[in-house]
Order: C-alpha cells, then sequence, then structure tokens
C-alpha cells in the first residue's frame, strides 16, 4: 500500500480512458470492444454529473489505474435509485433512502487483489459523507464484494432483488453513516 497513490477523480478527468477500460476488465470480460468501453466512461460521466458525486481512483508507482470507487447524494428522480425504491417496503425507503449516498462502483485490478486496496477505497470515499445513510447493489453471487461490505459494517437489506431484470438477481445493502 505505500506505493499506492489515492486521489479523486472528476468528470474529465486524465485518466477517464484507463477508469473505462478497467471497469470494462473487472466488470465485463477482457474482451470487451470499443462500444463497452465508451458506454462505460459514458455512464461514469453521467455520474460524475450527479450532486454529491465523489470519484476516487488508486495509481500505483507508475502512473497505472489500478482501482477506483464512486458515489453520489441519492436523489428520488435517479434512475437507479427508482430501480431500488421498487424492490422496498415504504418503512425500507424511509430508514435507507432518506438523506442518503449511493455507493456505486467499487473496483481493483485482479493483480492487486487481496493488498487492502479495495478496502481503502471504501473508507476513504465513505470517510467525510454528510448522508444519514448509504446503500449499495451487488451481484448475489459476489461473495467476495458482499463479505467486504459485511466486514464494513453494511447490512443486507434485500436479497435476491431483480433490480434490472430477473437474470441479473442483486442484494441490496445499507449503511449507517452517523
Amino acid at each position: 500500500m505505500e506505493n499506492i497513490e489515492i486521489v479523486h477523480f472528476y468528470y474529465n478527468d486524465p485518466d477517464i480512458e484507463k477508469i473505462g477500460e478497467l471497469y470494462c476488465t473487472i466488470f465485463l470480460t477482457d474482451d470487451y470492444s470499443l462500444e463497452d468501453k465508451e458506454n462505460a466512461i459514458k455512464n461514469i460521466k453521467k455520474h460524475a454529473s450527479y450532486e454529491g458525486f465523489i470519484g476516487l481512483k488508486a495509481k500505483d508507482n507508475k502512473g497505472n489505474i489500478i482501482g477506483f470507487t464512486y458515489g453520489y447524494t441519492s436523489l428520488p428522480e435517479q434512475f437507479y435509485r427508482g430501480k431500488i425504491t421498487k424492490q422496498l417496503s415504504e418503512l425500507e425507503i424511509k430508514t435507507w433512502l432518506f438523506n442518503c449516498f449511493e455507493f456505486v462502483e467499487l473496483a481493483v485490478n485482479h493483480s492487486y487483489k487481496r493488498l487492502g486496496i479495495a478496502s481503502k477505497l471504501h473508507d476513504i470515499l465513505l470517510e467525510n459523507i454528510n448522508r444519514k445513510t448509504a446503500v449499495l447493489t451487488t451481484g448475489i453471487e459476489n461473495i467476495p464484494a458482499i463479505s467486504l461490505y459485511k466486514k464494513k459494517g453494511w447490512e443486507i437489506i434485500k436479497k435476491d432483488a431483480p433490480i434490472i431484470s430477473e437474470d441479473n438477481l442483486q442484494v441490496i445493502m445499507g449503511k449507517v453513516l452517523n
């Protein structure tokens, strides 16, 4: 970790292409297309324009992007927030989505896994969030992510949530921040 630098990234960050490439490598496959990369960058930039956006990138001593994370203030008019809301009860919505930060992405290059980078990115991202709660979703089969989040104090709000589709079930997790 001593040779890893963690710094903020923004909408027009000079490393946005590399962040998009890492996104594709982690969440799609090594054989991602140019269109996949362009869509990833477009989505990251869309999120970077949201209220309360915070993005962090981890760089090794050669300047390579080896990880990133980001999130933003969760607001009712946002697409994904609407998808989450449909999965929750009124009490869960009031408990988790009022004054909430959405923890959207966390990715670390496969070569740098199990070195504490994801944990450090997670902690720094949530360090100074001025929100009551945070929510995230991850795939039901993503046991390493679910384990990390549980260790970090997240709790499962709902399992097997078809947020985007019945074929891609998610776990909705929440964390009390203040």
